[in-house]
């Protein structure tokens, strides 16, 4: 129980920068990007999408460590952040470039 604390006390800190818009330098792909292609990227946009990314895989987290099963984990946990990684990847693509 105490490492599902410190992932989820991790994932929670990681959301707040990225609220705060401190993270995009943490965001794989858009660090690393040329200054022509983050341009087409609103920062402000992409780093509130992954604030709510990470605190969606902190709930998820949290969940999984309170009914603590693996049949949850399989079943209700592995679903959930696998729809949070399809829905990141989509709203980065669309909903945080600039238009």
């Amino acid at each position: 129980m105490f490492a599902v604390v410190i992932v989820c006390l991790i994932f929670v800190l990681l959301g707040v920068l990225f609220l705060l818009g401190k993270g995009s330098f943490l965001i794989a792909g858009y660090n690393t990007a040329s200054k022509e292609e983050k341009a087409k990227y609103d920062e402000k946009r992409l780093t509130r999408c992954f604030s709510i990314f990470c605190f969606g895989i902190a709930i998820v987290i949290a969940a999984c460590g309170v009914v603590d099963t693996d049949d949850f984990a399989l079943l209700i946990g592995l679903p959930a952040i696998l729809v949070l990684i399809v829905l990141i990847m989509i709203l980065s693509n669309t909903y945080c470039k600039k238009k």
